[in-house]
């Protein structure tokens, strides 16, 4: 019997809810290369109904403007392409931001009961909302203090409104993953703009708009404002944390926590030593770097003197080793006292599960009070880390006799331990 021909569904074949589904997976410009591929695929791009196809595979519920009673997307293309831009908009800030030192060197805000965070997460909120929140050390345990900061929404006419409570504010990109927040200018300056442009002489406007133009203006007309509404007006910049948790290729990258114990515990690189002497949660960002090498950086606050990132560990090797191990390797290991970060002035004895080992050479200073002689050293120390089951870890130096374990922050996106 004569075999019949396989029958494939070709893209044009396909009913238009599986195109839109297929487009709203795509960043903007994918699925602008996309729609020139075919008629089918140009037309499901310039679709009214593609904005909602992305509400929901982003699990909102449908945006306001494509309702009945909104009035506007389905039957206007300008504000269905406005609504797109505004969904992809609040997708692109979706996870970790890291805040930056301000250029006066302490942590403005816009509000004095904010907290000295250097972390913030844009989470999805309830009506298909985006909400920021400063993430902060808190007093129960491993917990993670999360405290209001901004909350983005897509007004009727499709485009994104920010605000911080009752105070406007913009969220700006500075290219892909810097950010800028800022409050919103409001003043009467166009009605000074329309008396000038009726009375003034052409030298005078040309003055007039240039300096309004200039680098500067915008900084001095938002510091007028300030100053007479009495808030802090300088802008908060934040970065991205691109990899802020685990993969099985790199199980140590993302972002940690751990909470100190007394500084006798602690065996570690000189400016981590230096800030240990209180029991408070703090947060370390391990990231892989281009040349293959292993960076572990303390996230602190950014009003500090070393604010920002204060290195803990470094290095080349992303080698482990493998079950078995050696009868020294394993004596390395029990012998060592576990800093869990538990709320007791002792560490833990007990011994976890361990299903690799990286061996490391910190580049960092370490300083360790259990040693008899000082290390010959200090800048080429070895140590070890430890790849628990539970795809934890812990991480020690030689000459040392504890292990410091380190928790996740998050998890699929949401805040592990949060108090709100």
């Amino acid at each position: 019997m004569e075999a019949l021909p396989a029958v494939g569904t070709v893209l044009e074949d396909l009913p238009e809810d599986a195109l839109l589904a297929i487009l709203a997976l795509l960043a903007p410009p994918d699925a602008a290369a996309a729609a020139c591929a075919c008629r089918r695929l140009a037309a499901a791009a310039s679709s009214p109904s593609l904005p909602l196809a992305l509400a929901l595979r982003l699990g909102l519920p449908p945006p306001r403007p494509l309702l009945p009673s909104g009035g506007g997307a389905d039957s206007d293309p300008a504000a269905a392409a406005r609504l797109l831009r505004s969904l992809h908009r609040l997708r692109r800030l979706l996870g970790l931001w890291r805040r930056l030192p301000s250029s006066s060197g302490s942590a403005s805000g816009y509000r004095s009961s904010s907290p000295p965070s250097s972390l913030a997460a844009f989470e999805w909120a309830p009506r298909g909302t985006l909400a920021a929140s400063l993430l902060a050390p808190s007093a129960h345990g491993l917990a993670v203090s999360k405290f209001p900061f901004v909350t983005l929404s897509i007004d009727e006419s499709g485009e994104t409104v920010a605000a911080m409570g009752d105070v406007p504010v913009c969220v700006n990109f500075v290219g892909n993953n810097h950010i800028v927040v800022e409050t919103t200018v409001v003043s009467g300056d166009d009605d000074d703009e329309a008396a000038l442009e009726g009375s003034s002489p052409p030298e005078v406007m040309y003055m007039h708009f240039a300096n309004r133009r200039s680098p500067g203006a915008g900084r001095k007309r938002r510091s007028k404002q300030g100053r007479r509404r009495g808030r802090a007006m300088e802008a908060e910049h934040f970065v991205r944390i691109a990899d802020a948790e685990p993969t099985e290729a790199r199980p140590l990258q993302g972002l940690w926590k751990f909470r100190n114990m007394e500084k006798s515990h602690l065996a570690t690189p000189k400016s981590f030593w230096g800030i240990s002497e209180s029991r408070t949660l703090e947060f370390y960002l391990v990231t892989y770097d281009d040349i293959g090498g292993i960076t572990c950086r303390q996230v602190s606050d950014t009003r500090g003197q070393n604010s920002g990132f204060t290195p803990i560990f470094w290095t080349t090797n992303t080698t482990f080793l493998e079950q078995p191990f050696s009868e020294k390797e394993l004596d390395h290991y029990s012998r060592r006292e576990h800093i869990q970060g538990v709320d007791s002035n002792h560490a833990a004895t007990e011994n976890r599960a361990v299903s690799r080992i990286l061996c490391i050479n910190s580049s960092y200073d370490v300083v360790n009070l259990h040693l008899s002689a000082p290390l010959d050293d200090m800048r080429n120390v070895e140590g070890r880390i430890w790849l628990y089951e539970d795809r934890t870890f812990g991480f020690g130096f030689s000459g040392s006799n504890s292990i410091i374990d380190l928790k996740h922050v998050s998890s699929d996106g949401c805040i592990l331990d949060a108090l709100h």
